[in-house]
């Protein structure tokens, strides 16, 4: 049995007086008929309004974790995913400032980091897409003793930077994403994986080409533990036969790249499969979840003890299903299983790198929900009140610059 886990405990999270019992539930379904009728036949001068559903609410102005032009010993050492952190086996925090080249920030609390100039993980760029080990970024976490951690890593092959590999030259059209898994013994220090390809977790239904944009599988939210005891990741899809979405893994051995399996709809029965070593399907075996209400939300995923349910913040457009105002922003869902998701309730209007005007606000990216008094030694629980970390890019004469800063404000999340 693993102790002090990444995630929540092994059986299922526990709930507090916000969930409804099971057989409270149950009695619901029995009275609420005609408890409906009731309301209904009361004036309306009388009536009660229904009560709000959860609130995800900032409570003061934001604050720097990150100062890049202060702060960082080179270009590449700057927060370009949503970050994430862990206790160490040492009692200290560490916060990793991921990008092709990964570093952290340690200190004795998530107020008092302080980045290291030493990188954990420098990408290998190799130029052959079928090895799956070009541009690596550290995305989510998983340990049980603050010594050996293991990493869900989104790896980019980037065409446009490998000679004759990209035609166009264009970073977005040469763009093909994986998932693989890497590995730290010594206490996060560093990073490495297995020989190439049986690092590779999740790529691509069909070989690298370029294409109209970025294809592939992207940015792993945290890994949690579902209902069932299982460890699970949400993982962005854009494949090249369509499907688009928010894809939930499932796993029962973290340390095993061939063991995560996808939802298709009925049962985690989705493989991914490598592409260059059996016949391409044209299609991706995983069925995306609640697209119409969590759009392609992986960002932060945590359970939260004061919902009594999961928590997905994310960076979203407007849509249809969309609760608050039609814009761009950062948005928030709950479930109950990782399956099932309400629809994404806007916290604040953004603007994103892709809606970015000259002479405009700053764009933001990559929310995430840190809770300070999280058990979890990788913060994949929440509670009452926690921090909402993301990247703030700042331009030069409308150009954007390696200047990224990172900040996080204050929240309450309340039922």
């Amino acid at each position: 049995m693993r102790t002090g886990t990444a995630t929540a405990p092994r059986t299922r999270p526990r709930r507090r007086s916000a969930a409804l019992p099971i057989a409270f539930a149950a009695l619901l379904l029995t009275v609420l008929p005609a408890a409906l009728a009731l309301a209904l036949a009361t004036p309306p001068t009388a009536r009660r309004a229904a009560p709000a559903g959860p609130r995800l609410r900032i409570l003061g102005p934001a604050q720097m974790v990150f100062n890049w032009s202060t702060q960082a010993c080179t270009p590449t050492e700057e927060p370009d995913l949503p970050v994430r952190a862990f206790r160490d086996y040492r009692g200290e925090i560490q916060l990793l400032l991921s990008h092709y080249v990964n570093f952290r920030m340690i200190g004795a609390s998530l107020s008092t980091l302080q980045p290291e100039c030493r990188p954990v993980l420098s990408s290998p760029e190799r130029s052959s897409p079928r090895r799956f080990e070009d541009r690596e970024w550290l995305a989510s976490l998983f340990t049980s003793d603050g010594r050996t951690i293991w990493a869900l890593v989104h790896e980019e092959y980037q065409g446009n930077i490998h000679r004759g590999r990209c035609p166009s030259g264009s970073y977005y059209r040469c763009w093909y994403n994986s998932i693989t898994l890497a590995r730290s013994s010594d206490g996060g220090r560093t990073y490495v994986h297995m020989k190439s390809p049986r690092q590779l977790v999740a790529a691509p239904s069909r070989p690298y080409r370029q294409a109209p944009g970025p294809v592939g599988v992207f940015t792993p939210s945290n890994i949690v533990t579902g209902p069932d005891g299982a460890d699970y990741a949400l993982v962005r899809i854009r494949d090249p036969n369509g499907t688009r979405g928010a894809c939930l893994l499932r796993t029962r051995r973290v340390g095993s790249p061939t063991a995560w399996r996808a939802w298709t709809g009925s049962g985690f029965g989705g493989e991914f499969t490598n592409p260059y070593r059996s016949p391409p399907s044209g299609a991706v075996d995983c069925t995306p979840i609640a697209p119409g209400d969590i759009a392609e939300m992986t960002e932060s995923l945590t359970y939260n003890y004061a919902l009594g349910r999961y928590l997905l913040v994310g960076l979203a457009p407007p849509g249809p299903l969309s609760v608050g105002a039609k814009v761009t922003g950062i948005y928030f869902s709950t479930s109950p299983d990782l399956v099932h998701w309400s629809p994404r309730t806007l916290v604040k209007a953004a603007v994103a790198a892709q809606t970015y005007t000259c002479g405009g606000p700053s764009p933001i990216a990559y929310p995430s929900v840190l809770d300070p008094r999280s058990t979890s030694r990788t913060y994949a629980t929440s509670g009452g009140t926690a921090f909402l970390y993301f990247t703030q890019f700042r331009y030069s004469r409308c150009r954007q610059v390696a200047d990224r800063d990172l900040l996080r404000v204050p929240i309450e999340i309340s039922p």
